[in-house]
């Protein structure tokens, strides 16, 4: 007679999808905290200018901060841009693979057809 084991889970492997989309959400995340430092300094550099009450030269310095943090985010705002539409893009692009692929193939049941990958290796 021989004893059966008990079914122990195996580590439980997260799908490359999931990982992506995780990685993805994680940057979104970190975008969103970015901001709202940055936004925070900016309302707080508002306020500060608002106020002041000392020499043109101190307000001076206060706007080219202002300026400076608000450059900063917009630049970094459209880069974060590009990055989410690129992601969504290949994604899009994906998708139609697929559907082309999932058409050709009931019309060319015997023809396959390979489509190069949409990511490369650095």
């Amino acid at each position: 007679m021989t004893q059966q084991k008990p079914h122990s889970p195996a580590a439980v492997e997260v799908p490359v999808s999931d990982q992506l989309i995780d990685g993805i959400l994680e940057k979104a995340v970190q975008v969103a905290q970015r901001n709202v430092e940055r936004f925070a300094k900016l309302a707080t550099l508002a306020r500060a200018i608002e106020q002041c009450n000392s020499s043109p030269a101190t307000r001076a310095k206060l706007l080219f901060t202002f300026d400076e943090i608000a450059s900063n985010a917009e630049s970094d705002a459209k880069l974060d841009a590009e990055l989410f539409e690129g992601l969504r893009n290949g994604q899009v692009l994906k998708q139609e693979l697929r559907r082309e692929h999932g058409q050709r193939a009931e019309s060319f049941p015997d023809v396959s057809i390979a489509a190069l990958p949409t990511t490369t290796k650095h």
